[in-house]
Formats: C-alpha cells, structure tokens, sequence
C-alpha cells in the first residue's frame, strides 16, 4: 500500500500479484488491476481480467474492465459491443443498477453510466434522479443535472434537503459561475409553472442567499410569507443571514416587514430588538456617521424600552443606548445613569454585570475621570480573575496607563494577557505591546513622540478629534523622521475619514503603502484604499489594490477578506 500510495505501481503490483494468487480476493484484484493498468501492462490485465470471468461467470464488473483494457489498446469497438451487451441485460433491480453504473462512473465512462441509468427507468420503478444528476456533474451537463433536481422536487418537497446538499457542492466547484446563472433561470421558470409548490421558491431563496443576494432573496421571502401566512418568521431568519453576510440594508428592511406584519407581540419585540442591534452595528462600522443618524437610533431604543420597560430580555439594548449617547452624542451623563441603572439588577448574570462594570469604565475613561475608571477596571478584574471578562478589563487598564504614558507598567501587563484565551485580548496586547515595544526606551525624543501619540490616541477615544488631529500635527512637525510617523498617520486619515474627507484620507494611506511598504501597516492602508475605492464605484481599481494585497502581504490578515471582496466585484 506504501508503494501504491507514493505512484511506485511497479513494486506495488508484484506484491500485490502475490497476494492474489494467494488468497483470490477481490481486493487485491482490483489493486493488481490497477498497478497492471498504471503501468501500462495491458497484457497481463487482460489475462488477469478473462480469468476473473470465468470464476465468476461474466460479473459485470470485470466485463467493464475487460472493455476498459480493450479502450486502452485501441479496440474501442469491441469495448463498445461489451458495455451495450451489459446495458441491454439490465433487470428491474435497482441496487444492480446503480452497482453497474459505478463500475462505469470509476472508469470516467460517464455516458454509459447515464445509459445504464436512463435504461433502468424503463424496467425499473425507482426514478434515479441523484444519480442520474450527479453524473450530469461529472460531465459538466448543468442544464440535465438541474432538470433531474428540479423533477425530483417535483415528486416531492421532502427531498430538499438533499438537493440543496448536492447543489452546493456544484456550485462550489462552478468556476465560471454559469451553474448559478442556469440553476436561477429554471428555478424561476419553475416557480411560474408550478404557483403552488413553494419549494421551488424555497429552493430560489436558499440559491440567492448563497450567492449573497440578500435583496433579491426577500423579494421571494416576503411572497412566501404571505402565502403561507406566517407571520414574518422566515423574513426574521433571512434578516439574520443577511446580519451575517453584512447586507444591513436588507437586514433592516425584512426586520421592518416582520414587525410590521406579525401578530404575536413577544415575536415584534424580538425582531425590533435584532433591527435595532443591526441599526447600531452600522454605526459602530461607520456606515452610518451623521449626527440625524445618531439621534433617530437614540429614539428607536427609547422608544423600544419605554414600550417594554427594561428587563434581562433587553439589557443589550440598553447597553447600546448607553454606548450611543456616550460615544456618539456626547451625553456622558446619561449613559453613566443608564449604566449604573442596570448594573445591580439581581436578573443579571455576573459575568453580564462585569461587562457592564467595563462600558461604565469607559465613560468614566471619556469624561476624562481616569481614577474612577481605573477603580471600575479593577474591580472588574479581581472579581472575574479566570474568564474573559476579566482579561478584557485588564486590557482596558492596561491601555489607560499607556493613554497617560505609564508605558512600562502597561507593557508588564500586556505581555502578560498575550496568553489570553480570549483570541482578540491576546491579539490586542500583543499589538499595543509591540507598539510601546519599538517606541520607548529610544531616548527623551522618542519618549515624547510616543507621549503625543498616545495622547492623540486617547483624544480619539473621547471623540475629540480636532484636538487629536492638532497633536498628531505636533507630533508629526517635530519628529518628522520618528518611527511612529506611520502610525501617526494612519490615525490621522482614519479620523479624518470619519469625518467624511475621503479624499485626503485616501492620500495619507497611499503614503504609507509607498513610504512604509514593508512596515506593519502597509497592508491595512491598502485594504482602506481598495475600500475606499469601492465606495467610489472604482471597481478595476479596487480590485487591483486586493490582487496585491493577496500576491504580496501573503501572511496578512487582510487576506482573506481581500479574495472575498475580490471575488464578489469579479462576479458583478
């Protein structure tokens, strides 16, 4: 077996020859055929194979491999005189049938598999359509292999499940993408043909939310829905797919629809709950950065809980209330109350109550009350000292001291938790420790250009951005050679982006992909370039900037996304 799996078939057919004249299996047989066939001894397969015929009185099986020898030396025709005197003796069994048609399928001899298939439909009362559908795959047929899905279904709803298992492994292995276009196309056909099977819809949705077409696919939700009379259930769960496949928009609008449409009130506010969570993340990724943004999602969430009342069901809602109005509306104060509100609820699990401690320290950390927010961070700390909640609010006094310059008591603790579980804790230590790492212990002017960088940091973090700008100015004119300045400016065009100026944040990160080309930062300059292009409908462009950073930042963590978005744009 070692001497066939490493291609050495010559060896591996002496042995096995040996252990078939020993023992007659059938196993080895068909290693000795093969090693035979590999190695081009078509001579002795040919033996091999006649007298496995004789002892077995013409098993099928071995008059395919009879036929295969004869291919292989040039006797096509008498090749094919063997394999139609098999198809012509098919009986009405089906297990027969489809044993005849593998021996076909291991040859690569597809069309007389699908021969011996579309013959056992005559004598046979089982339709075989996977079968006859994954042979349509393997030579490629779409269009039959859709058919033999589709008249499947027709038969019966209950094999949906089936079908959409050997679809997708199709459509994975569709390159050009021309099965998704012809598997769409019938589906809708069918779905006019046939008004009052729904899985042919069912069937068309799942397609769509496979390929990312989310808007399309709550088009067809929304009929189902209707004509089910379900209430705005299987539009929540096509809401949540798009959640995952980040398509807010359509999130948002089927969240609107089952609200709007479902008549048990526990299920609205649930759904409610999950479009404003949606509406939120949306803010947090800053597709949505106007103040009018702000305040009509302060409104939705006031609202919401005014109508509910808060309870452990909505705790999240507050929490994002609590977040909105601290770090986006400059309403401290109000977030403190919230936070400190809800915080000794005895329906809250401890380790909810200690991310809550967290949020709280946070708007301490805004407000500029750095004790208190240390204070809250450790209390967080000693009273949850082997979970993540823990290891976060380490963190987060951890980054506070490199906020006020305590570089070497911030970089103790980070190295400490880059051996969190927790894998985006370890990440960020590792990262804000390599930071203060090559940064400190340079000499006063790098100590102070590190002080002003994490002083701009911090003003970013409290949304003071005209005055974090005016530090990273600082830092930038009076250590104009210094190791941050990339860093420097990558804070920089992130802010100004948020602002809305594009243009010249654009230009700040094609310097850093140019100046700093081999730094740390050069590939998430690229990413935000290709983004940026991408907003500006500069398709080609974007997809040039993701070729590169797949062919040239091969150990980046940009990469995978970079072929996502590459493909999606390809396909567009």
């Amino acid at each position: 077996m070692q001497y066939y799996r490493n291609g050495d078939y010559q060896k591996a057919g002496d042995i096995f020859s040996q252990l078939f004249n020993q023992t007659g299996s059938d196993v080895y047989y068909s290693y000795l055929y093969s090693c035979l066939i590999h190695t081009s001894n078509f001579s002795e397969a040919e033996v091999l194979v006649n007298k496995q015929l004789k002892a077995t009185k013409q098993n099928p099986k071995y008059v395919i491999d009879l036929g295969y020898v004869y291919s292989k030396t040039k006797r096509e025709e008498k090749a094919e005189k063997l394999y139609n005197q098999l198809i012509k003796k098919i009986e009405a069994d089906a297990s027969q049938i489809t044993t005849l048609a593998n021996g076909f399928i291991n040859k690569g001899l597809y069309q007389y598999a699908e021969q011996v298939y579309i013959e056992g439909r005559k004598v046979s009362t089982y339709p075989f359509h996977t079968e006859l559908a994954q042979v349509y795959m393997y030579q490629r047929n779409y269009s039959k292999m859709i058919d033999e899905y589709l008249e499947q279904l027709r038969v019966s709803d209950d094999f949906l499940q089936n079908v959409q298992n050997h679809l997708q492994a199709a459509v994975y292995n569709d390159i050009d993408n021309s099965l998704v276009d012809l598997l769409k196309s019938k589906l809708l056909k069918y779905t006019q043909i046939y008004p009052d099977r729904t899985v042919f819809a069912e069937l068309l949705v799942w397609l769509m939310v496979q390929q990312g077409e989310y808007e399309m696919a709550l088009f067809q939700v929304k009929a189902l829905d209707r004509r089910l009379e379900e209430g705005g259930r299987r539009v929540v769960e096509l809401a949540r797919q798009a959640t995952t496949g980040n398509d807010f928009n359509t999130a948002i609008a089927a969240y609107q629809y089952a609200i709007e449409n479902c008549r048990n009130r526990e299920f609205m506010f649930a759904a409610r709950s999950e479009m404003l969570q949606v509406m939120f993340t949306r803010i947090e990724l800053e597709l949505d950065n106007s103040i009018a943004d702000y305040e009509r999602l302060e409104e939705a969430i006031t609202t919401a809980l005014d109508e509910e009342g808060i309870s452990a069901d909505n705790i999240d809602m507050v929490r994002n209330l609590a977040k909105l109005k601290a770090f986006y509306l400059n309403k401290t104060a109000d977030a403190q109350f919230l936070l400190e509100d809800i915080k000794d609820r005895r329906d809250i699990a401890k380790t909810d109550r200690g991310e809550i401690e967290i949020e709280l320290a946070d708007v301490y950390l805004m407000q500029g009350r750095m004790f208190d927010a240390t204070i809250a961070y450790t209390h967080v700390a000693d009273a949850n000292p082997n979970n993540d909640v823990g290891a976060e609010a380490k963190f987060r006094k951890a980054k506070l001291a490199y906020y006020i310059g305590d570089f070497g008591w911030a970089q103790t603790q980070l190295n400490a938790l880059k051996a969190s579980t927790e894998k985006f804790i370890a990440n960020d230590a590792a990262a804000l420790s390599l930071l203060i790492e090559e940064n400190t212990g340079w000499g006063d002017s790098t100590e102070h250009a590190m002080q002003l960088y994490a002083s701009a940091d911090l003003l970013h973090y409290q949304h003071q951005n005209t005055k974090a700008l005016a530090t990273l100015d600082s830092l930038i004119t009076l250590y104009p050679e210094d190791a941050l300045n990339d860093e420097a400016l990558y804070l920089k065009a992130q802010i100004i982006m948020v602002q809305g100026d594009t243009a010249n944040a654009k230009s700040l990160f094609e310097t850093i992909s140019q100046k700093w080309q081999y730094e740390i930062l050069a590939d998430n300059a690229l990413m935000q370039i290709a983004k940026i292009e991408e907003q500006n409908n500069n398709t080609q462009a974007a997809m040039n900037i993701y070729l590169r950073i797949m062919s040239e930042y091969e150990s980046s963590i940009f990469v995978r996304e970079a072929r996502s978005r590459f493909r999606k744009l390809r396909e567009n």
